[in-house]
């Protein structure tokens, strides 16, 4: 039977634990997600669900377990249609994703104050103009209604920025900013394209803008 001396038996421990160290590690891929498992809609709203960590041409399959309460299409909008709940599932690479989705009726007429719901949240706007992306409206909403940004001036096209206090006011698919920034007042009529108001849309400038939630 081998012996091993006291300085041999460390130099065979030592190697066996610099091999262990040296072994790659594996990296398991993330797995495909919803960017949302639940949603709250008022009816002939519109939501784009996306899959996070999809991967490139991977085949996904849409559908609703109430298309009556809200559909959803092959691109994964989905669109509420009546009072209820749906459940709209994603098939990707043999893996089930879901979201819940409540539905409930709009109020057309009836104004909300829901400067409440903003608050915290920060926006960008963008404006298409002869193939450039120009910034034409940048919002960031605190707490107890302070809000600041920038906006596009229709006379020299260029940023304004201001500070100021907010409300934010909904009525039907519109939103209505009132800003008071600096002794004067304007207002910002913008339309909700998301009803978790991640996607909003306005006129600024003269130009079609689309407004979404810049996330920290």
């Amino acid at each position: 039977m081998k012996k091993y001396t006291c300085k041999c038996l460390s130099a065979v421990l030592i190697a066996a634990a610099l091999t262990m160290t040296a072994a790659p590690a594996s990296v398991q891929a993330a797995a495909p997600k919803l960017n949302k498992t639940s949603a709250s809609l008022t009816t002939g709203s519109k939501l784009k669900l996306k899959i996070r960590n999809a991967k490139e041409g991977a085949a996904i399959k849409w559908s609703s377990s109430k298309k009556s309460v809200a559909s959803v299409s092959k691109k994964g909008v989905v669109t509420a249609k009546s009072e209820g709940t749906a459940t709209i599932q994603a098939v990707i690479s043999k893996k089930t994703l879901t979201c819940k989705v409540t539905v409930t009726e709009s109020t057309e007429n009836e104004a909300q104050d829901i400067s409440a719901l903003l608050a915290g949240r920060s926006y960008k706007g963008t404006a298409s103009v002869n193939g450039l992306d120009i910034e034409a409206l940048t919002l960031s909403f605190g707490s107890d209604n302070a809000v600041s940004g920038s906006k596009l001036s229709e006379t020299t096209f260029l940023p304004e920025e201001f500070s100021g206090t907010y409300q934010a006011v909904r009525s039907g698919k519109t939103v209505t900013i009132t800003v008071e920034a600096d002794g004067k007042k304007f207002s910002y009529p913008l339309k909700v394209e998301s009803e978790d108001y991640s996607e909003l849309s306005a006129s600024v400038g003269g130009f079609e803008v689309s407004v979404v939630e810049v996330k920290n």
